[in-house]
């Protein structure tokens, strides 16, 4: 393979994989609810390992669509295989958050505490640990913001309904006083409770064939692999310019089924309904 040719490879195969992760990156691939920071670090992670092994495979193969399918399945593949973790981490997020809300309302009931403020700083101290950053963000704008603006801010972090439920019955609260908070608390706590028992239900049902899923994907990969590889003369016909359009074809059509099963399978949540109006206000009409 001449230089100019490889240039040439690498730089269609870099475009493809490109057009590939961007798909990934609208059907949500890794957008599930680690932190920022955590979550650019792996969107960076991918885009290496998604480099370093398409140049790999471009090198071994000359196939510029097989260095780009294998760019692209760096990304997507792993985020279907592990999709199961994204339900896992919200049904963790739901759990905790019912919790939170069932101390906040014992302490409430009891009378331990003398006001809301109170109330939050002492169910922070035993908060679960799924939720823990998002309430101690929640207690820290507090004191700078006011309580209201920390409670909608609180219910963005945690972007879950549930979480703006609870929000939303903290902040009529604050505004109007009042009593009965402690059992409307209650109320959305076994509310969660219940979308928990639901999600759990829904991840038990797709197991089976999302399991199904995966041998398909790890099979068709596997053989794509080895064919491209060992069974040269075979694959002959694809090394042709016309033969690598039509491979660009088939990579493509199966990366879009790929990138179609992950949004499939990503847990849905629901919209929320707690707005910030100082973030949402726009120019008059």
């Amino acid at each position: 393979m001449s230089p100019l040719v490889l240039l040439a490879g690498v730089g269609v195969m870099v475009a493809l994989a490109g057009l590939v992760l961007g798909a990934a990156g609208l059907a949500g691939v890794g957008n599930g609810r680690p932190a920022r920071t955590h979550r650019r670090l792996e969107l960076r992670r991918s885009w290496l390992a998604a480099a370093a092994v398409g140049l790999l495979v471009l090198v071994a193969t000359g196939w510029v669509a097989v260095a780009a399918g294998a760019a692209g399945a760096c990304v997507i593949i792993p985020a279907i295989l592990a999709s199961g973790g994204e339900a896992d981490i919200r049904i963790a997020h739901l759990e905790a958050l019912a919790g939170f809300t069932r101390r906040l309302a014992d302490l409430l009931a009891s009378g331990a505490v003398g006001s809301l403020d109170q109330a939050l700083h002492r169910a922070a101290t035993g908060c679960p640990p799924a939720i823990k950053p998002e309430v101690a963000a929640l207690v820290s704008r507090m004191g700078p913001q006011g309580l209201e603006p920390a409670l909608r801010a609180f219910g963005r972090d945690l972007a879950d309904p549930a979480g703006d439920h609870v929000a939303m019955a903290l902040i009529l609260r604050a505004r109007n006083g009042g009593r009965g908070l402690a059992t409307v608390l209650q109320n959305l706590a076994s509310d969660v409770d219940e979308q928990v028992r639901m999600r759990r239900q829904i991840k038990a049902e797709r197991a089976k064939p999302m399991n199904s899923i995966r041998g398909l994907v790890i099979l068709t990969v596997v053989v794509w692999a080895a064919s491209a590889v060992f069974l040269r003369e075979y694959m002959a016909p694809y090394s042709s310019p016309q033969g690598q359009v039509a491979l660009v074809v088939i990579v493509g059509d199966f990366a879009l089924g790929m990138v179609w099963l992950r949004r499939l399978t990503r847990p849905v949540a629901g919209a929320g309904f707690l707005t910030d109006p100082g973030a949402t206000s726009g120019p008059s009409a």
